[in-house]
């Protein structure tokens, strides 16, 4: 006897409609992966804004000598065309290490306890903090590891930076005028450097603003004055 009845379907899914299911799995990750580097890199972000402001607030309340060992800047307002003189200092840091320009912004860092020396070398800033020759520890002391090729003094600890795609460079800059009053300036690049810093304006005003010093006098990052 012959059995009648419909035959049930197998059927699984087609080529094409796999092909959909994992064009749309793909894109679904995609979206998903970008969201979540996005969110890493505001808390990167974040971090290096935080740790910024520390150095800033000890640049700030550090007495800075009138006659500290500061480079000297020559700046012309573009608005007034008046020109003005200042001794300049700065902090900077990168992914690897942290450089004062001079005793006195080493020692403000050090003094804020960013960053940790003896108390022998720490004395012996203090005490060569305006002579005519800078001092150097003779060889690695705390979180001080070298002199730079420019005679910074370059630290290294957990205070370096977290961003990876906003920028790879910060600085905080301190500046001193003819009058004795104190100037701070920020800035930041992303560029790749081959040799010296690449100009990176864009950067620098982000981060600027970030730091508290949206108003500040623009010039890119290395020889930059955004102060105010």
């Amino acid at each position: 006897m012959e059995k009648s009845g419909k035959k049930r379907s197998n059927k699984g899914f087609s080529l094409v409609e796999l092909i959909i299911v994992i064009a749309i799995m793909a894109v679904l990750a995609a979206v998903i992966g970008l969201a979540v580097i996005r969110y890493i890199e505001k808390g990167r972000i974040a971090m290096d804004v935080y740790n910024a402001g520390l150095i800033k607030d000890a640049l700030n309340v550090y007495a800075f000598p009138s006659d500290f060992q500061g480079r000297v800047v020559n700046y012309t307002d573009p608005d007034t065309n008046e020109s003005e003189s200042y001794k300049r200092g700065w902090v900077y840091v990168d992914k690897d290490e942290i450089r004062c320009s001079d005793q006195s912004t080493a020692l403000a860092m050090i003094q804020a306890g960013l960053v940790h020396v003896s108390e022998e070398t720490e004395q012996k800033l203090i005490d060569n903090e305006q002579s005519a020759t800078r001092w150097f520890p003779s060889g690695p002391d705390g979180d001080y590891v070298r002199r730079s090729g420019i005679d910074e003094y370059v630290f290294k600890n957990a205070l370096k930076v977290k961003a990876r795609t906003t920028w790879n460079t910060y600085q905080l800059d301190v500046y001193v005028d003819d009058a004795g009053e104190l100037h701070l300036g920020a800035s930041a690049s992303n560029a790749i450097r081959t040799s010296g810093h690449s100009r990176d304006s864009k950067t620098a005003r982000l981060f600027a603003t970030k730091v508290g010093l949206d108003n500040a006098w623009e010039t890119p990052i290395g020889d930059q004055y955004n102060g105010n």
